[in-house]
Protein backbone atom coordinates (compact mmCIF):
# COMPACT_ATOMS: atom_id res chain seq x y z
CA UNK A 1 0.00 0.00 0.00
CA UNK A 2 1.05 3.51 -0.72
CA UNK A 3 1.46 5.35 2.58
CA UNK A 4 0.47 8.81 1.28
CA UNK A 5 -2.66 7.96 -0.70
CA UNK A 6 -3.59 4.58 0.74
CA UNK A 7 -3.79 3.06 -2.74
CA UNK A 8 -2.52 -0.51 -3.18
CA UNK A 9 -0.50 0.50 -6.30
CA UNK A 10 1.91 3.39 -6.24
CA UNK A 11 1.83 6.04 -8.94
CA UNK A 12 5.46 5.38 -9.77
CA UNK A 13 4.70 1.75 -10.71
CA UNK A 14 1.78 2.69 -12.97
CA UNK A 15 3.87 5.41 -14.68
CA UNK A 16 6.58 2.86 -15.47
CA UNK A 17 4.08 0.44 -17.03
CA UNK A 18 2.64 3.18 -19.23
CA UNK A 19 6.07 4.30 -20.34
CA UNK A 20 6.98 0.74 -21.39
CA UNK A 21 3.78 0.46 -23.42
CA UNK A 22 4.44 3.75 -25.22
CA UNK A 23 8.00 2.71 -26.04
CA UNK A 24 6.77 -0.62 -27.39
CA UNK A 25 4.18 1.10 -29.62
CA UNK A 26 6.85 3.45 -30.96
CA UNK A 27 9.38 0.69 -31.76
CA UNK A 28 6.88 -1.91 -33.11
CA UNK A 29 6.57 -0.50 -36.69
CA UNK A 30 10.35 -0.27 -37.02
CA UNK A 31 10.74 -3.83 -35.73
CA UNK A 32 8.07 -5.17 -38.12
CA UNK A 33 9.65 -3.33 -41.06
CA UNK A 34 13.03 -4.83 -40.19
CA UNK A 35 11.60 -8.36 -39.95
CA UNK A 36 9.70 -8.02 -43.25
CA UNK A 37 12.84 -6.66 -44.93
CA UNK A 38 14.83 -9.68 -43.75
CA UNK A 39 12.13 -12.04 -45.06
CA UNK A 40 12.00 -10.31 -48.48
CA UNK A 41 15.78 -10.30 -48.77
CA UNK A 42 15.81 -14.02 -47.94
CA UNK A 43 13.20 -14.69 -50.62
CA UNK A 44 15.30 -12.75 -53.16
CA UNK A 45 18.44 -14.71 -52.33
CA UNK A 46 16.50 -17.97 -52.58
CA UNK A 47 15.17 -17.00 -56.02
CA UNK A 48 18.65 -16.02 -57.25
CA UNK A 49 20.10 -19.29 -55.99
CA UNK A 50 17.27 -21.32 -57.52
CA UNK A 51 17.63 -19.69 -60.97
CA UNK A 52 21.41 -20.12 -60.94
CA UNK A 53 21.21 -23.78 -59.91
CA UNK A 54 18.52 -24.49 -62.51
CA UNK A 55 20.72 -23.08 -65.26
CA UNK A 56 23.75 -25.12 -64.18
CA UNK A 57 21.83 -28.39 -63.82
CA UNK A 58 20.08 -28.03 -67.18
CA UNK A 59 23.38 -27.34 -68.97
CA UNK A 60 25.02 -30.24 -67.14
CA UNK A 61 22.22 -32.56 -68.29
CA UNK A 62 22.45 -31.27 -71.89
CA UNK A 63 26.14 -32.10 -72.26
CA UNK A 64 26.20 -35.33 -70.28
CA UNK A 65 27.26 -38.40 -72.19
CA UNK A 66 24.57 -40.94 -72.90
CA UNK A 67 21.08 -41.30 -74.24
CA UNK A 68 17.56 -41.30 -72.90
CA UNK A 69 15.53 -44.51 -72.70
CA UNK A 70 14.14 -43.64 -76.15
CA UNK A 71 17.66 -43.53 -77.62
CA UNK A 72 17.86 -39.73 -77.93
CA UNK A 73 21.20 -38.14 -76.99
CA UNK A 74 20.92 -35.81 -74.00
CA UNK A 75 21.87 -32.73 -76.03
CA UNK A 76 18.82 -33.38 -78.28
CA UNK A 77 16.41 -34.10 -75.39
CA UNK A 78 14.68 -30.71 -75.05
CA UNK A 79 12.11 -31.99 -72.58
CA UNK A 80 14.83 -33.54 -70.41
CA UNK A 81 16.85 -30.31 -70.38
CA UNK A 82 13.80 -28.32 -69.30
CA UNK A 83 12.87 -30.92 -66.67
CA UNK A 84 16.40 -30.79 -65.25
CA UNK A 85 15.95 -27.05 -64.76
CA UNK A 86 12.47 -27.35 -63.26
CA UNK A 87 13.59 -30.01 -60.76
CA UNK A 88 15.78 -27.57 -58.88
CA UNK A 89 13.83 -24.36 -59.56
CA UNK A 90 11.43 -25.04 -56.72
CA UNK A 91 10.58 -21.48 -55.64
CA UNK A 92 10.40 -19.90 -59.09
CA UNK A 93 8.58 -20.47 -62.36
CA UNK A 94 11.41 -19.82 -64.81
CA UNK A 95 11.54 -19.19 -68.53
CA UNK A 96 14.20 -21.40 -70.11
CA UNK A 97 16.02 -20.47 -73.32
CA UNK A 98 18.37 -23.02 -74.88
CA UNK A 99 20.79 -21.95 -77.60
CA UNK A 100 23.83 -23.47 -79.27
CA UNK A 101 26.90 -21.76 -80.60
CA UNK A 102 28.99 -23.64 -83.16
CA UNK A 103 31.74 -21.01 -83.33
CA UNK A 104 32.14 -20.69 -79.56
CA UNK A 105 32.33 -17.39 -77.67
CA UNK A 106 33.11 -14.42 -79.87
CA UNK A 107 31.91 -16.17 -83.03
CA UNK A 108 28.59 -15.75 -84.81
CA UNK A 109 25.39 -15.21 -82.86
CA UNK A 110 24.04 -18.26 -81.03
CA UNK A 111 21.12 -20.13 -82.64
CA UNK A 112 17.99 -20.92 -80.66
CA UNK A 113 17.81 -24.60 -79.91
CA UNK A 114 15.00 -26.66 -78.36
CA UNK A 115 12.30 -24.06 -78.91
CA UNK A 116 9.42 -24.02 -76.46
CA UNK A 117 7.02 -26.89 -77.12
CA UNK A 118 9.57 -29.23 -78.70
CA UNK A 119 10.34 -32.48 -76.90
CA UNK A 120 13.41 -33.21 -79.03
CA UNK A 121 15.54 -31.27 -81.50
CA UNK A 122 17.09 -33.52 -84.17
CA UNK A 123 19.82 -31.01 -85.07
CA UNK A 124 23.24 -32.70 -85.00
CA UNK A 125 25.71 -30.40 -83.33
CA UNK A 126 29.37 -30.84 -84.25
CA UNK A 127 32.03 -31.65 -81.69
CA UNK A 128 32.98 -28.60 -79.64
CA UNK A 129 29.62 -26.84 -79.91
CA UNK A 130 28.58 -24.91 -76.84
CA UNK A 131 25.06 -25.38 -75.55
CA UNK A 132 23.89 -22.46 -73.45
CA UNK A 133 20.95 -22.58 -71.04
CA UNK A 134 19.54 -19.25 -69.87
CA UNK A 135 17.02 -19.33 -67.03
CA UNK A 136 15.11 -16.15 -66.22
CA UNK A 137 12.48 -15.22 -63.67
CA UNK A 138 10.99 -12.07 -62.14
CA UNK A 139 11.07 -11.50 -58.38
CA UNK A 140 7.98 -9.76 -57.04
CA UNK A 141 8.07 -8.54 -53.43
CA UNK A 142 5.20 -9.76 -51.26
CA UNK A 143 4.92 -6.70 -49.06
CA UNK A 144 4.35 -3.41 -50.93
CA UNK A 145 5.49 -1.22 -48.02
CA UNK A 146 8.37 0.54 -49.75
CA UNK A 147 6.93 0.11 -53.29
CA UNK A 148 9.85 -1.94 -54.59
CA UNK A 149 9.77 -2.70 -58.33
CA UNK A 150 9.94 -6.23 -59.71
CA UNK A 151 13.50 -7.49 -60.08
CA UNK A 152 14.49 -9.57 -63.13
CA UNK A 153 16.79 -12.51 -62.33
CA UNK A 154 18.75 -14.35 -65.02
CA UNK A 155 21.50 -16.94 -65.12
CA UNK A 156 23.26 -18.32 -68.19
CA UNK A 157 25.45 -21.41 -68.23
CA UNK A 158 27.34 -22.60 -71.30
CA UNK A 159 28.94 -26.02 -71.64
CA UNK A 160 30.75 -27.73 -74.51
CA UNK A 161 29.21 -30.84 -76.03
CA UNK A 162 31.66 -33.74 -76.19
CA UNK A 163 29.39 -36.21 -77.93
CA UNK A 164 32.04 -38.09 -79.94
CA UNK A 165 34.67 -38.40 -77.22
CA UNK A 166 34.88 -41.89 -75.70
CA UNK A 167 37.03 -42.88 -72.78
CA UNK A 168 38.59 -46.34 -72.68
Amino acid sequence: MDEESGNPISEKASDGAGQGMVEFVIILPVLLLLILGIVEFGRLLTAISSVSTASRDAARYAVSVGETSAGTPHYQDCLGIREAAHKVAVFVDPFILITYDVDGPGGTAPVEYCQVGKTTDPVQVPLGTQISVTVTDVFEPLVPIVNLPTIPIASETARTVLRDVYIK
